[in-house]
């Protein structure tokens, strides 16, 4: 009988065993089900900060695009200005010129030749032809 009693007990120390073997499992499958899930929303995290990053990178490409787009168009309104001025003042000189030659007025020829040159030479005529550093 004596050894039915230590089969027993020891039947019984193995099953309590058992019992606490089987909470130590059961306690890491449910820390490793919590770091799955922890790890699944870091993941969803950073792939939504990613595309949020993308996407803002998109509209500030854009946006640079856009202002460079109208930089360029209003260098281009400014250019043509400046060609339709210049066109004018041409004309008017070439009109006087032709109007004093017509008349036979050498003197006022000379005149508003030297003054042109001098106006062009004092504006800065040839800095309206160089390129401008922005």
């Amino acid at each position: 009988m004596t050894d039915d009693k230590e089969i027993e007990k020891n039947l019984v120390d193995v099953n309590h065993e058992i019992e606490v073997l089987s909470e130590k499992v059961q306690s890491i499958e449910r820390i490793a089900s919590t770091i799955e899930s922890l790890a699944e929303s870091g993941v969803e995290a950073f792939t939504k900060y990613m595309e949020s990053k993308t996407k803002n990178k998109e509209k500030e490409l854009n946006l640079k695009l856009h202002q460079h787009e109208k930089e360029l168009e209003l260098q281009d309104k400014a250019h043509k200005r400046m060609a339709i001025v210049l066109v004018i003042v041409l004309a008017s000189i070439v009109g006087l010129l032709l109007a004093a030659m017509l008349t036979n007025r050498d003197e006022l020829v000379a005149i508003i030749l030297n003054s042109s040159l001098a106006i062009g030479a004092g504006a800065g005529l040839t800095s309206l032809f160089r390129k401008k550093d922005s």
